[in-house]
């Protein structure tokens, strides 16, 4: 479903404010990136990926952002492997035809230390 810049605007705000763990995976021509961090920063024009030990920022001017949620996906065994991970997600396809996708990963449960 595609949604709108400001819908995916408010989206990152969300993810940056509660320092949600986010999955990112960037496919460009030139090479795949795949990692885990959280959204650092992001403006109209750009966004912001930190992790352990990498920082990404992308940026956004003219890109399409389409919605994403695992528990839509056709595929039965997929859609629980991914619906188990993951809230939901953004695609974006940048201006320069690279596509980046950002999914919420779903909290681990801390283990009770008594």
């Amino acid at each position: 479903m595609i949604v709108s810049s400001d819908d995916a605007r408010l989206l990152f705000s969300r993810w940056k404010e509660e320092s949600a763990g986010v999955r990112i995976r960037l496919l460009s021509s030139a090479l795949i990136f795949d990692g885990a961090g959280v959204v650092a920063e992001f403006s109209p024009e750009t966004l912001g990926f930190n992790g352990p030990s990498w920082q990404l920022t992308v940026p956004l001017s003219d890109a399409e952002f389409s919605f994403s949620d695992p528990r839509e996906i056709p595929l039965a065994s997929v859609r629980e492997a991914e619906s188990a991970r993951y809230e939901f997600g953004v695609a974006i396809k940048l201006s320069t035809g690279d596509q980046l996708t950002i999914l919420e990963m779903k909290a681990v449960p801390e283990e009770d230390e008594g």
